[in-house]
């Protein structure tokens, strides 16, 4: 009986997420991580505080940064069949997200949660972590991930570099 209510709870919280696209679930691969966000979230019971790290798979097309946001799912609801079966999501404490070991270049705190960033990623399979502690209590965790996407201002000053190194190659070609 309980696993089938933390079975429902999760899939409530994982559901509640974004009702477009899937949420991938611990130890899952995510696929490969393009201009479209991907999600992904956790959920556990913890009879005491317990550190955790969970782990996701996902691959690169090719080399690029990674940019994400990832929070609390904290909300209370109750599971429809059983009305007297409250469950109030307690606080996590999230203490990092790793790329293949390597901490975030940037993981910052913003609206209720942490935005994150990784820079100079190979194209290829990589591993996902992230790291926190549970509280006693259910706690839940959600978050997204999506490759950087230039500016467009950067990408127009780089096409000018060329044209004007171009146009610099062409004048010296033409006078020597």
């Amino acid at each position: 009986m309980f696993v089938r209510n933390l079975i429902a709870a999760s899939a409530f919280v994982m559901a509640s997420v974004s009702a477009q696209a899937a949420v991938f679930g611990p130890f899952s691969n995510l696929g490969v991580v393009g201009s479209e966000a991907v999600s992904f979230g956790g959920f556990s019971y913890f009879p005491e505080a317990t550190p955790f790290e969970i782990s996701y798979e996902f691959s690169l097309a090719s080399a690029s940064g990674l940019s994400g946001f990832i929070g609390q799912a904290g909300t209370d609801f109750e599971l429809i069949e059983l009305a007297e079966t409250e469950f109030t999501l307690s606080p996590i404490t999230l203490e990092g997200i790793l790329v293949d070991g390597v901490a975030a270049t940037t993981f910052v705190a913003q609206d209720g949660g942490f935005s994150f960033s990784f820079v100079g990623l190979s194209s290829g399979t990589h591993t996902l972590t992230v790291r926190g502690v549970g509280v006693p209590e259910y706690g839940a965790f959600v978050g997204n991930v999506v490759t950087a996407v230039p500016e467009p201002t950067a990408v127009g000053l780089m096409l000018a570099g060329l044209g004007v190194a171009g146009g610099l190659a062409s004048r010296r070609r033409a006078t020597a």
